[in-house]
């Protein structure tokens, strides 16, 4: 018997290797599908972080903690601890419980976001004060060992927006184009120090529009992480008095422009994402014409900035030209999607929708596998169908064919 034990074992181990080696591997074998899962989705029934589709996801950010300012300096927050932290079915609860039958899914904390950037700039102002908030990234990974990581959603250093109400907005508070680059310079060190080199990740979010992009030092700072996550959606919106693309794939603001841009700065495609928004920018009270996209139009539609899963529905009730309705658009040259609506009938009568179609989409992906870039960022799990995932599945299966 010990010598029946003794031959099959060596078998046995490589079977097991085997059996691990495409899972340990799956993020290299094409691109990386980066979702966001906001917290605030676990207050619907049915879209905790248990629902998503784990299989198909390479890495979730977790939206969003905060930056906060007390007599002991600055640390990290939750911005909803109700839906992080209390109770069985609170989302880090759930994430634990994913992250063991899931373990090659990638489950990183994103810290800031549009709202929650209002002391990043004070905070990375001087050594002091950056190592307050890194020390307190560093207990975060402590307490929670799930998390492989950090991501960094400053928006934007070196661009100062005045907030309102909830909104911190994100004042400039010194030279945030040197600061930001040492603050990601000294969290990767310390990240390595205390856990290992590569033990954890650490990547940024970043401006879809390449102007922005230049207020911060990429050419500097791209060693010190793993990844730059491009949001490459909201390059427009209703507050343009004509109508556009907000996620265009090629033309001036676009995803292809703002991944030129960091191969200019020395950036390795590896390290650059590009996004794919689940959701619409509207115009209302466009003026219909031959050619919807710049339209002169006036704020927000009545349909609003609905998720792929409702416009999807709008697609299927779409009607030919000359009928009243909802019609169908895409721009050949910006590989952009867009809907329409000319029916006076209609409460959504002139609105138009600048969207993330399946065809766009595939566009994008054709984009990142020619150019070799690093893969798609996602905002956000909720927009999609669920249950099905349609969207998320056909990310995850054109980046791992």
């Amino acid at each position: 018997m010990k010598k029946l034990i003794c031959s099959v074992l060596p078998f046995l181990m490589l079977l097991l290797t085997l059996n691990l080696k495409p899972q340990q591997g799956k993020a290299d074998s094409g691109g990386c599908l980066t979702a966001y899962y906001a917290n605030w989705n676990v207050y619907q029934k049915g879209q905790g972080p248990d629902a998503l589709p784990w299989d198909r996801l390479d890495c979730i950010n977790h939206a969003f903690w905060k930056i906060v300012k007390s007599k002991d300096g600055f640390a990290i927050a939750s911005t909803d601890p109700q839906a992080d932290l209390n109770g069985e079915n609170a989302v880090f609860s759930q994430y634990q419980k994913m992250k063991q039958s899931h373990p090659y899914t990638k489950l990183l904390l994103s810290i800031g976001g549009w709202t929650c950037c209002g002391y990043f700039s004070e905070m990375a102002l001087t050594e002091e004060s950056r190592e307050q908030f890194i020390q307190s990234c560093l207990s975060f990974l402590d307490a929670y060992p799930y998390f492989d990581g950090i991501d960094i959603d400053w928006e934007y250093p070196g661009v100062a927006r005045t907030g309102s109400g909830s909104d911190e907005g994100c004042p400039v508070k010194g030279d945030d184009y040197t600061n930001y680059t040492l603050l990601l310079r000294e969290l990767r060190q310390a990240i390595d120090h205390h856990f290992g080199k590569g033990a954890k990740q650490l990547t940024v979010c970043a401006c879809g529009g390449a102007e922005i992009l230049k207020k911060q030092d990429y050419a500097a700072l791209y060693p010190y992480v793993d990844a730059i996550n491009l949001m490459t959606y909201d390059l427009t919106g209703h507050q343009s008095p004509v109508t556009g693309h907000h996620s265009p794939l090629w033309g001036h603001d676009s995803a292809s422009a703002a991944v030129d841009y960091l191969l200019a700065q020395g950036v390795p495609a590896k390290k650059i994402r590009i996004g794919s928004p689940l959701y619409a920018r509207s115009w209302g009270k466009a003026v219909l014409q031959e050619n919807m996209v710049g339209a002169k139009a006036s704020g927000k539609g009545k349909t609003g900035d609905i998720v792929w899963n409702k416009i999807k529905k709008l697609e299927n009730a779409a009607v030919p030209a000359g009928q009243p309705g909802w019609h169908m658009g895409y721009d050949e040259e910006a590989q952009a999607a867009y809907l329409w609506n000319d029916d006076p009938a209609s409460s959504a009568y002139r609105d138009f929708l600048s969207y993330e179609s399946e065809r766009s989409l595939d566009a994008k992906l054709n984009y990142v596998k020619t150019k070799g870039i690093g893969g798609v960022i996602v905002w956000e799990t909720a927009g999609d169908e669920p249950g099905e995932f349609p969207m998320l599945t056909r990310m995850h299966d054109a980046l791992h064919p």
